[in-house]
């Protein structure tokens, strides 16, 4: 008996696809994801910066890293650095937020402040919670 596949099916799919947004800093991609499968972290074990906890892709390697990621139906975002304050929250970096650094993929730090890039734009709504959105001043550093 033959499956059809309708556009409810194909729909479903799509919501239930983990998108994974890749950072473009410098001559990096960076991303952070916890893979639930070990195979499907050792794909990605090369790339991953353990002192970071974080992949770091070079840019003459990213195009096989997002295929590895799609073929494994991840969806793929490529954000480039004029884009990064989008998601970016700059907090007081004596308050307490241990619990913001898991969903960050950078951190920049000037004087008793910190830039946190974050993995996700919910993350960002989240922690606006605890900061607030990059000025002018913190634009031109991210």
């Amino acid at each position: 008996m033959m499956k059809v596949i309708t556009n409810r099916d194909k729909a479903d799919k799509l919501l239930k696809m983990v998108k994974i947004n890749l950072f473009h800093i410098d001559s990096t991609y960076i991303f952070k994801h916890y893979f639930k499968d070990r195979d499907q972290f050792e794909d990605f074990r090369d790339y991953y910066n353990s002192l970071e906890f974080r992949f770091e892709v070079d840019e003459n390697e990213l195009e096989d890293a997002v295929e590895k990621l799609v073929d494994q139906g991840f969806s793929v975002n490529i954000v480039e650095r004029e884009d990064i304050p989008e998601y970016t929250v700059v907090i007081d970096k004596y308050k307490k937020h241990s619990h913001l650094l898991k969903k960050s993929v950078d951190v920049i730090e000037v004087g008793d402040e910190k830039a946190l890039v974050l993995k996700d734009k919910v993350a960002k709504e989240e922690a606006l919670d605890q900061g607030k959105e990059p000025d002018e001043k913190w634009e031109t550093r991210l």
